[in-house]
């Protein structure tokens, strides 16, 4: 069974939700919201914008996109499987047991200074994501059997690390979801370093180990120019048992030339 099989059949967003995000939780209290301080310093500075973007996330984790949903007319979210697709489905319809992000939802809101609005910004984030769908950061065309126009604005979170085994396999999924971006067009990034695992459960879900030097080369290595760069370093010695991971980078760069 390979990393994607693996992922289909064993994770689920809600318990992962319950591992990670809910609120009051040990990890939830321990850094997300200086997490998201820094991913709100990569999307502030008012390039990132135009018609269409595009996210690629290996859950259903919509919320990475408010910050800037407003800049953007039109928003296509894809899953790396069928249960995160149903609770995306299941959000965006306002269904009784929907996943509820709220509590993230406002806290972003209020770290951008407009947490009074987080609601009517949630709503109209709700209008703009159309399609939902699925992908595959292995495959040529990674929305396949969907034909996607190009981007203006492509946003990875924590998405390759999850289902390539070496580095070899991270350059080639980094080539292939660039396909997915315009020329010119904005890289939003996620990533997760110095790490090999994440529990779901019971299940141990396993990462490819990543250093800050060869993601920048990855990037520099796939036709982009990386613009800005920053380091969120785990504070928290708690948790360990569910996960292992030192850093997670975020990173914006322009595409500067096709692969």
């Amino acid at each position: 069974m390979d990393l994607k099989e693996h992922h289909e059949k064993f994770y689920t967003a809600k318990v992962f939700r319950e591992n990670f995000l809910r609120q009051g939780s040990s990890f939830f209290e321990n850094g997300v919201a200086e997490i998201f301080s820094h991913f709100i310093k990569i999307v502030s500075s008012g390039d990132v914008k135009g018609e269409n973007l595009i996210v690629l996330s290996f859950g259903p984790f919509v919320y990475f996109t408010l910050p800037i949903c407003d800049n953007f007319n039109e928003i296509t979210f894809a899953c790396a499987d069928d249960n995160s697709i149903q609770e995306m489905q299941k959000w965006l319809k306002n269904e009784p047991d929907a996943l509820d992000w709220s509590h993230i939802m406002k806290m972003i809101c209020e770290l951008q200074g407009c947490g009074e609005k987080w609601i009517e910004k949630q709503d109209m984030l709700k209008t703009k994501v159309k399609p939902v769908l699925k992908h595959d950061v292995t495959s040529c065309n990674p929305l396949s059997p969907v034909i996607h126009p190009p981007a203006d604005c492509l946003l990875l979170v924590h998405c390759l690390e999850h289902f390539v085994t070496d580095e070899k396999s991270y350059c080639k999924a980094l080539n292939n979801v660039s396909t997915l971006l315009k020329t010119g067009g904005l890289l939003i990034m996620t990533a997760v370093l110095q790490t090999t695992f994440y529990m779901c459960g019971d299940f141990k879900f396993p990462l490819l180990w990543l250093e800050e030097d060869f993601l920048k080369d990855a990037i520099k290595g796939a036709g982009y120019v990386i613009e800005e760069f920053h380091i969120y370093r785990r504070h928290s010695e708690k948790l360990y048992d569910i996960t292992d991971y030192k850093y997670i980078a975020f990173l914006k760069a322009h595409k500067e030339r096709e692969m």
